[in-house]
């Protein structure tokens, strides 16, 4: 019974909302590494992809160029995990630092997680343009080159990439990660809004209600 009853304890505690705070940096952290881990592992299997698929169907001496854009693609990969990385670590921190009162702590959490997801969703969308715009530009097949990004050592490589639509991928992921990124801040800033509203009402109440007691007294 004992044990019950300190698994209610723990459940009605965060109410609160300071457990959260002490666990989103922590998760937020984590995430953070695991996105550096993934844009490094994958840089290393998109290069061997290339070799690989390049050197099996037109030999090594057409795969200088596609090398030269994988390598490219996975610098770029490790430099995205790298700001992925500090984004994390920034917003973990602001919301370990965030100062609020227990009434409002989750919402104020929420206004930061919200800015994240569309400052993730338009680091993502650019940076998939910017992998098409390379696969064309270094005359790595498109298909193929989907394939690499996910499934390196089983490509098909027969049809080549479109500079054209490199860039209208490009542009078009560009718009893309903007909106999200406006409608994420719109979306938060509105949060915040109601978070001040509410302080601003509680405020009021307890200014009301300590004039309501000094006129009594």
């Amino acid at each position: 019974m004992r044990f019950f009853q300190n698994i209610v304890a723990w459940i009605v505690s965060l109410e609160s909302g300071k457990p959260f705070q002490k666990w989103v940096p922590i998760i937020l952290k984590i995430l953070g590494v695991v996105a550096y881990a993934f844009a490094f592992v994958w840089s290393i299997a998109l290069i061997m992809g290339v070799v690989i698929a390049e050197g099996d169907r037109d030999g090594l001496g057409r795969l200088i160029l596609p090398f030269i854009g994988s390598i490219l693609i996975g610098l770029f990969n490790i430099g995205i995990g790298v700001l992925l990385i500090m984004l994390f670590w920034n917003r973990s921190n602001k919301i370990r630092d965030t100062n609020h009162d227990s009434s409002s702590i989750l919402l104020e959490i929420a206004v930061i997680l919200i800015r994240l997801s569309g400052e993730i969703a338009l680091i993502i969308l650019i940076s998939t343009g910017l992998h098409t715009l390379v696969l064309a530009i270094f005359g790595i097949g498109l298909p193929g080159g989907i394939n690499l990004l996910y499934f390196p050592f089983d490509v098909n490589m027969s049809i080549s990439a479109d500079l054209t639509l490199g860039v209208i991928s490009l542009i078009f992921t560009s718009i893309y990660g903007m909106i999200a990124l406006i409608f994420s801040y719109v979306l938060a800033a509105l949060l915040n809004l109601i978070i001040g509203m509410a302080t601003d009402l509680r405020k009021i109440d307890t200014t009301l209600s300590t004039e309501e007691i000094s006129s009594d007294s």
